[in-house]
């Protein structure tokens, strides 16, 4: 049976489906079916030495929501990280956070009103979460990155990383 090596470029996206090659067979990928805008990225396959380019459409999210959990009394390089997701949003999805695509939601961890939500996300005092939602489907998960853009110094990159982030999940990358 002839080898098979199969790079799928697809940035976050998961694709499933296999290909099938035989020994003088003729290479199959399923048609890709997705919600979108109608743009396509490709995907390349290489069976033997010969390459194959798919389409395949990006999957967007219905919505993303940054849920950011931090203390009623933070210092103040945590302080500013607050701030900073806050004007991101603010500045950069105004039209998105208008229609329901992006969302930014502020929870005090030490509150003891919020108590079931902070062990529903076992949170920290302070972290930032991703949910992306598309139809009935939500997949939650924590961004550590921004621990390396606390404080004032950092302003700029934290608020340029949480445009970027935003941005590449709501155009499916």
């Amino acid at each position: 049976m002839r080898r098979i090596i199969i790079a799928l470029l697809v940035g976050a996206s998961l694709v499933s489906g296999m290909v099938l090659a035989g020994c003088g067979g003729t290479a199959i990928a399923p048609a890709g079916e997705g919600k979108g805008n109608g743009k396509t990225e490709t995907a390349g396959i290489l069976v033997e030495n010969t390459s194959i380019s798919l389409s395949i459409t990006p999957v967007k999210p219905d919505y993303v929501e940054l849920i950011y959990f931090h203390t009623k009394n933070p210092c103040h390089c945590m302080a500013v990280v607050g701030d900073n997701i806050q004007y991101a949003v603010g500045a950069y999805f105004k039209d998105e956070v208008a229609s329901g695509r992006v969302k930014l939601t502020m929870i005090v961890s030490d509150d003891p009103a919020n108590a079931e939500i902070v062990k529903r996300y076992d949170a920290m005092p302070f972290v930032l979460f991703i949910k992306e939602t598309r139809e009935d489907k939500a997949k939650t998960y924590p961004v550590g990155d921004i621990w390396n853009m606390t404080g004032d110094d950092n302003r700029d990159k934290l608020i340029n990383f949480i445009r970027v982030i935003v941005t590449d999940i709501l155009e499916g990358k």
